[in-house]
């Protein structure tokens, strides 16, 4: 059974730029153990953050026909809703409203970042975590090394 999940831009940039160090949950994909889902916005978020000059002068390797070759990759990995209800804002941090929309859409059962404000929101008791655990009551927001561990569960008998 693959798990749906929705990753966040940084998540996307780890892998691109350090493969080793997610390459369980990405590997993960292509096996089918986890269903990757992206939105258009999603998708240009990671563009974007990936062809930066800073990106680049941090990750020589990351150059812009590598970074073609990743999101081609991904497209042809993941499920890509478009458009996306906007059924949640999150008046702290809308800049990540289109994650939170687009894993609400995916019905995902796992959110996954390394942001400690994305992870708090996951767990915290403030109106905007009851509304999305209202929105999404089956959504919880882990990070990658967390999802790594879960994919290795056995599934029972």
């Amino acid at each position: 059974m693959s798990i749906p999940v929705v990753y966040d831009t940084m998540v996307f940039l780890q892998a691109a730029s350090r493969p080793e160090r997610t390459h369980a949950t990405f590997q993960a994909i292509r096996d089918g153990r986890v269903t990757l889902t992206v939105s258009a916005e999603i998708l240009a978020e990671v563009q974007d953050v990936l062809n930066r000059e800073e990106v680049h002068a941090k990750f020589p390797a990351l150059t812009p026909e590598a970074v073609g070759v990743f999101i081609a990759d991904v497209l042809a990995h993941a499920t890509l809703i478009d458009p996306v209800a906007r059924v949640f804002t999150w008046p702290q941090h809308p800049d990540d409203d289109h994650l939170i929309n687009a894993a609400i859409a995916a019905n995902a059962r796992h959110l996954v970042t390394w942001e400690t404000r994305l992870l708090k929101l996951g767990t915290d008791n403030t109106a905007a975590a009851k509304l999305l655990r209202q929105l999404a009551p089956n959504l919880t927001i882990i990070t990658p090394r967390q999802l790594a561990d879960a994919i290795r569960l056995p599934t029972g008998p």
